[in-house]
């Protein structure tokens, strides 16, 4: 099994790339913003007042609304409630009837026009600006909170960048000290075939031919089972050929690290391994 190492390039790359996404983004808002500032209206003039006649025209309006406002109290107070519609025995009828009676007077309302409490155009004027600055005060607000957000966002995503790449450098020495370790284990237990003869034992041979058996290691063969079941997992099964050293593949199909196909005994394949 070739041990991977870490390609530095790609990590770099990768962080590269998101800072300079965070770096397009923060210009944009920062383009958008101030962009938002010259469109800005001036600022009003703090003299808001009004003149004396203004004044005057007001007051004469609201005492004639607060005289309609009493004559309509007036005539709901007089009026008998013993005057509407009863009839204890058809409540129907009674419902119906009121009914009627809303309706009329919501096409009544419909059909009116609705008339302005006040109609100095100076009035209204000095409450148009009164409601523009609250307004503009408003957007300054938000404008600030957003900067805020946008600030604390970046600082948690440069924490969380320096986070990763500290993680993902741990779990890369991680990984090369597994396989560093595998490595050893293989080397020293499941060693080349050639060199597991003993005095006395015939060299094996491939045939009849005479010629030396070209065997993998038992680390190659689990090399090309994970290559496999990684670049083809629709299909993982792998052909065993001659380079296969019979008692290794034993090992690995009576341990269980792989299976023959159900079909084609000479196809093999690494078992599914979950946590």
């Amino acid at each position: 099994m070739e041990r991977e190492s870490p390609n530095p390039r790609s990590q770099h790359g990768t962080l590269d790339e998101l800072q300079d996404e965070l770096i397009q983004e923060a210009q944009q808002l920062a383009r958008r913003s101030a962009l938002y500032q010259r469109r800005l209206p001036r600022p009003l003039a703090a003299d808001s007042t009004v003149s004396p006649a203004s004044e005057e025209a007001i007051l004469d309006e609201c005492n004639e609304a607060w005289r309609k406002l009493g004559e309509v109290q007036n005539k709901l107070t007089l009026c008998d409630a013993r005057t509407l519609i009863q009839d204890s025995e058809n409540p129907l009828a009674v419902l119906l009837a009121r009914e009627r009676a809303l309706m009329a007077e919501l096409n009544v309302q419909k059909s009116r026009e609705p008339e302005l409490l006040l109609v100095n155009q100076e009035v209204l004027t000095s409450l148009g600006k009164q409601e523009l600055q609250n307004t503009d005060r408003q957007l300054e607000q938000i404008l600030s909170c957003v900067r805020a957000k946008k600030k604390s966002l970046h600082e948690q995503l440069d924490s969380s960048l320096q986070r990763m790449s500290k993680d993902l450098q741990k779990l890369t020495v991680y990984k090369e000290t597994l396989l560093t370790v595998l490595g050893s284990f293989l080397d020293t237990h499941y060693p080349h075939p050639d060199e597991t003869e003993t005095p006395g034992k015939r060299r094996l041979t491939r045939g009849n031919t005479g010629l030396t058996a070209n065997f993998i290691t038992f680390h190659e063969m689990l090399e090309r089972l994970m290559t496999r079941t990684m670049s083809s997992p629709h299909d993982p099964y792998l052909q065993v050929d001659d380079s296969f050293w019979p008692p290794y593949l034993e090992a690995l199909l009576r341990y269980g690290v792989a299976q023959r196909h159900p079909d084609d005994p000479r196809c093999v394949r690494l078992n599914d391994f979950h946590l």
